[in-house]
């Protein structure tokens, strides 16, 4: 089987505001009604897709588009998408909701409580142009389609519980009616070469990603969903979430179940960085590991726009390129790279490191620190460009 290709740019957490709604003017840099002086995130990025000629198949939006249920904020960033899709010539924008997207806390009022109805007056429609899909998206806080051939794709409210108990707010859900139901469905779906699933919240706690705090903000009844969806399908799957502005990426649950959470994309969070993720996705049923990927990352400032960035030990973001789905392990990985050394050369390009071990440029974030920190101990060193992207491979002794 030939090797299938797909590209899907990611962003998430937009948080965008209505001035005088009652958003706080520090929640993000997206005002729905910028002044020319204002910070402006989407007209720096159409800025980098015309400097690097970016293309892409599908915008994906994990929610969180809107901050504090700003239906005005809502309405400016849904259009800006749709506006990036163009710019992408991507062949469909697919996003969701998220807990600030709906009246979650019922801000407004209580004499007329409807946590959903403002998105549901939007235009473009919200959150599919196919008013049958919508429908279902709302009433049964799923929906299941295929927006390219052999790619399956399950997109989940899971703030659907929000507004009534006031618990809710504080995490997602998913129920076990929706769990049979998406299961059903996609047994009489057929499955893809690819499945992706899109959520705003994520299905498991994540570890270590915040201090000692426990983390209780993930889907009720997640785990069992991945479960559900790893058992029911012969193909890989592919999950995208945002919520917490920090980046996440692992395949630890199952080797074919891979979950990548995109920073936020303009939030003013102090000690994050604003992040736009493009994954370029290669499946092939021939490996070991059946999808794998590069993740190219832009990290966006005030002063400097969307540019790559290296992000150092301690600091929250995706470097500007990492991967997932190696088939390759650290240590295995630093060996061979030590090989090219044996004819005593002192310096390697990048490129030719990549040619000789293409593995390496699949490796996550943690296993590229380990090959690193190994080659190290052999004094072979990694030296960065500028941009923040791997150059050179340079031995010391």
């Amino acid at each position: 089987m030939a090797e299938r290709r797909i590209r899907i740019a990611l962003l998430s957490d937009l948080h965008a505001f209505q001035k005088g709604h009652g958003s706080a003017m520090g929640s993000s840099y997206l005002p729905a009604s910028p002044r020319p002086s204002d910070p402006d995130p989407f007209g720096d990025l159409d800025q980098l897709i015309s400097r690097e000629k970016l293309t892409c198949d599908l915008v994906m939006c994990p929610g969180d588009i809107c901050d504090k249920a700003d239906v005005g904020g809502f309405q400016y960033a849904w259009t800006k998408l749709h506006a990036l899709k163009e710019a992408l010539a991507a062949r469909q924008l697919i996003a969701t909701c998220g807990n600030h997207d709906l009246n979650s806390r019922l801000l407004e009022s209580d004499e007329d409580p409807d946590p959903k109805g403002a998105l549901q007056t939007v235009h473009p429609q919200f959150p599919f142009e196919d008013t049958e899909l919508t429908d279902h998206f709302w009433s049964r806080n799923f929906a299941l389609f295929k927006p390219m051939d052999g790619i399956v794709t399950l997109v989940l409210n899971t703030s659907a519980y929000h507004g009534g108990n006031s618990d809710e707010i504080h995490h997602g859900r998913i129920s076990q009616r929706t769990i049979s139901a998406i299961e059903k469905k996609l047994e009489s779906f057929g499955d893809g070469n690819i499945n992706i699933l899109l959520c705003h919240h994520h299905l498991r706690p994540l570890q270590g990603l915040w201090g000692k705090a426990p983390d209780g903000e993930y889907i009720r009844k997640g785990p069992e969903l991945l479960k559900t969806l790893t058992k029911c399908t012969a193909s890989p799957w592919l999950i995208l979430h945002g919520h917490r502005h920090i980046p996440n990426l692992e395949h630890s649950y199952d080797p074919s179940c891979i979950i990548v959470g995109a920073s936020s994309f303009s939030a003013q969070v102090q000690g994050k960085h604003n992040q736009f993720h493009i994954l370029d996705l290669t499946q092939d049923e021939s490996r070991a590991q059946p999808v794998k990927g590069v993740i190219d990352t832009w990290s966006w400032s005030v002063t400097g726009g969307w540019q790559r960035r290296h992000i150092g030990q301690g600091e929250d973001g995706f470097p500007p390129e990492c991967g997932f789905g190696s088939d390759s392990h650290p240590r295995l990985m630093a060996n061979e790279i030590s090989k090219s050394f044996e004819g005593d050369p002192k310096y390697l390009d990048w490129s030719a490191v990549i040619s000789q071990n293409p593995e390496v440029r699949f490796l996550t974030p943690e296993h590229f620190s380990q090959v690193e920190d190994l080659l190290l101990k052999r004094g072979i060193s990694l030296n960065r460009s500028r941009d923040g992207r791997v150059s050179q491979v340079g031995k010391s002794k």
